[in-house]
């Protein structure tokens, strides 16, 4: 049995034995940790922005990046933008998550040019 450790939803056993039902598990754990993530960066958008990017959002650009992230939460992962973790749960029994990869997703899409 493999365990996915995150901070944000605890401790999520994997416990398929074949490989497709695994990563489909390891997909829902993902999707969970990401969520929960989103959820905490909805609540204070000025904050993260500030801390994150070291710059101030306008009332508009608060208004985008919600929009952008409930767009990402509403989208199912795509497990290639998380392949090192999903390396990790097959070589290893316990992975801890980290954030550095769904921060990178939140990057690519915060970060890509509003086309109208």
């Amino acid at each position: 049995m493999k365990m996915i450790e995150s901070n944000l939803i605890g401790r999520c056993p994997i416990t398929a034995k074949d490989k497709s039902v695994r990563l489909f598990q390891v997909k829902e754990v993902l999707n969970r940790h990401r969520t929960k993530l989103i959820n905490a960066l909805l609540k204070d958008i000025p904050y993260f922005i500030g801390q994150k990017y070291h710059a101030f959002a306008t009332p508009e650009e608060v208004e985008i990046i919600k929009s952008k992230l409930t767009y990402l939460q509403s989208r199912d992962i795509d497990l290639t933008n998380y392949a090192s973790i999903v390396h990790e749960v097959q070589r290893r029994s316990i992975v801890k998550l980290n954030n550095e990869a769904f921060f990178r997703e939140v990057d690519q899409l915060l970060l890509q040019k509003q086309t109208n």
